[in-house]
């Protein structure tokens, strides 16, 4: 079967070659045919688990889609050998081939199909060029925002925010938060900004910024948290103040926080683990013995 479909994969590649070649009688090659035949080929290749001819095919094909202006099409070839890099383990020119068909998709009008793309590549790349997939990322979240695609530009740049989470990027993972804010005042929606206010205040705390945290709770918290969130955000405010490791470990590991995506439960459990609790046989003593002077910047410093 295998060996079937390569020979038929190079019967159509040599078809290909021929709606190129240019004689007396045609002075102009049939790039739309070519491309046709390149698209068969890449097909009989990708059955005949051939992935690099397969994808040496659909660049051929999006070149000749190219030069007879099928930006739509070039743009879904390129999309194919993103696929076929995957499957071949060498994904080291996906990020130039989701920009460019990005580009394609968005010159055609199919921006929908720019910003899909964008995230299916980022998703390719997270685990071997994170940054290049936050870049993507970012793409993506753009090109939905100008395209009144809000809800979609949201969850893009939420997407983002998670990614520089586990990379220990705060400052832009807090940047990414606010720009959730931002959309929802143009109109995006605001059913989940709740729990991004709750992850905006761990970043706050993860940066040793209480300050900055109770400002969160004030700004956001209040107008998009429930009720129970507002009093565990509070009560965590309350236990930083006071430097109250047992509450501060207590309400960081309280199942709401628990449950909220991998990256920030994460975050608020190496929050809670920087805090260590005295032995109660060591804290009556403690009043009645010298200690040094306790932090300001809520650190997690011993209590």
């Amino acid at each position: 079967m295998s060996k079937d479909k390569i020979q038929e994969a190079k019967e159509c590649m040599d078809k290909a070659a021929k709606y190129l070649k240019l004689s007396l009688l045609k002075w102009v090659p049939d790039y739309d045919s070519a491309a046709d035949e390149y698209m068969k080929a890449a097909t009989c290749f990708r059955v005949g688990k051939s992935y690099k001819e397969s994808k040496e095919c659909l660049m051929k094909a999006s070149e000749n889609y190219l030069q007879n202006g099928s930006l739509f099409h070039a743009a879904k070839c390129m999309d194919q050998a993103i696929i076929m890099a995957k499957e071949i383990g060498d994904t080291s020119d996906v990020f130039k081939l989701a920009m460019k068909a990005s580009h394609y998709y968005q010159q055609h009008g199919s921006s929908g199909s720019a910003s899909l793309l964008l995230n299916k590549a980022a998703d390719i790349l997270q685990p071997s060029d994170p940054d290049s997939a936050v870049k993507l990322l970012k793409e993506a979240s753009n090109i939905s925002g100008t395209e009144d695609s809000i809800g979609q530009a949201m969850e893009y740049t939420h997407k983002v925010a998670r990614l520089l989470v586990k990379l220990n990027r705060y400052e832009e993972a807090e940047n990414e938060l606010k720009r959730q804010f931002d959309l929802v005042t143009e109109g995006g929606p605001t059913s989940n900004m709740g729990r991004v206010a709750v992850e905006l205040f761990l970043l706050q705390l993860a940066k040793d910024d209480y300050v900055a945290a109770k400002k969160v709770l004030q700004e956001y918290g209040m107008q998009y948290c429930e009720q129970a969130e507002i009093y565990m955000l509070d009560s965590i405010i309350n236990a930083y103040s006071d430097h109250d490791c047992a509450q501060i470990k207590k309400m960081l590991n309280s199942p709401f926080i628990k449950h909220m995506d991998v990256e920030f439960a994460i975050l608020a459990k190496n929050l809670a683990d920087k805090w260590i609790v005295e032995p109660k046989e060591q804290v009556t003593n403690i009043e009645n013995e010298e200690t040094e002077t306790a932090s300001t910047d809520f650190g997690g410093k011993l209590c």
